[in-house]
């Protein structure tokens, strides 16, 4: 079985690594050479545009970065369907709105190609070591034919539904982080201003009914790491990625009429992030926002 991958930034790179550890043959392209040199030193072979991926592989997996980018990798005129052939599998991992896979999946379909969203999730550490967790929505069929590369990549295998189940509970997944992680910065603020020092708000709540996944990494990384990036540092997108995934998730909540109480609230303090120019900093940057709000300084006793 020949893979293909398109996209080889912070998730899409590692997941062609554990590909190609895995013994699959691997052909990628990337629009950043340096990325695409990368693989190609790492024993992949590259090719220069989404179809000449497709033609070289059975399966494709893309790890894009929006709604734009996804539907021109997949139906532009040099796209994934463009090459593919039938019977050929074409896999999204982005974080996407449903509505855009469906229609790649109905264009797939004209062709008989199937198509998988298949959105991941995991820490810097399970990228690497191939133990991501992926929400795989699609046929049930296509979903066992992609199976061993999936397998790849991911430790945590779900199909969750029909096409645009995977999206949609990645969708989920990432408001729940993202309104967590807003309560932990708010949380943490509140308790310097009533005169507590961060370490002990982090410490106490890490081992209480307050303490998340999401609250450890996020106070970890405000007491310790720095948000903004360094003179010569590239880009994180950290916060940029995390306030297009909530608006993506208030739109889908629009679209249902759903009305969206926290995760409505979360979504304008990541809002308030891109309005203060913050979108290049680390996720926990976000910090800044609650900081100018509340006139406290996680850094400045109050007492």
């Amino acid at each position: 079985m020949k893979v293909g991958m398109i996209g080889l930034g912070g998730m899409g790179k590692p997941i062609a690594e554990c590909i190609l550890r895995t013994g699959f043959e691997l052909t990628v392209a990337d629009l950043r050479p340096e990325q695409v040199a990368a693989l190609v030193s790492a024993g992949a072979a590259s090719a220069k545009t989404p179809a000449e991926v497709a033609e070289a592989s059975d399966i494709v997996i893309a790890s894009l970065p929006s709604n734009a980018a996804s539907e021109d990798v997949a139906l532009g005129p040099n796209g994934v369907l463009a090459g593919a052939k039938q019977g050929d599998v074409y896999i999204d991992t982005s974080t996407i709105s449903p509505d855009v896979i469906r229609r790649v999946a109905s264009a797939g379909a004209e062709k008989g190609i199937g198509v998988l969203d298949a959105p991941v999730s995991g820490s810097g550490l399970q990228r690497l070591d191939g133990t991501l967790t992926v929400m795989v929505g699609g046929d049930a069929t296509t979903f066992e034919l992609a199976r061993p590369v999936l397998e790849a990549f991911g430790g945590n295998i779900f199909h969750v539904g029909p096409i645009g189940s995977g999206a949609t509970i990645k969708l989920i997944n990432n408001l729940v982080m993202a309104s967590n992680a807003a309560a932990a910065m708010e949380g943490m603020l509140l308790g310097v201003k009533a005169g507590l020092t961060p370490e002990i708000i982090r410490d106490v709540l890490k081992v209480s009914s307050g303490g998340s996944t999401i609250f450890n990494n996020v106070a970890d990384r405000i007491l310790d790491t720095p948000a903004k990036p360094k003179p010569g540092d590239g880009p994180t997108h950290g916060l940029q990625t995390v306030s297009k995934d909530v608006r993506l998730a208030s739109d889908l909540a629009r679209s249902l009429g759903f009305p969206m109480i926290m995760g409505g609230a979360a979504t304008q303090a990541w809002l308030a992030g891109d309005a203060k120019g913050l979108q290049l900093h680390e996720m926990w940057g976000l910090i800044e926002v609650f900081e100018d709000f509340t006139g406290v300084r996680l850094d400045k006793p109050q007492h």
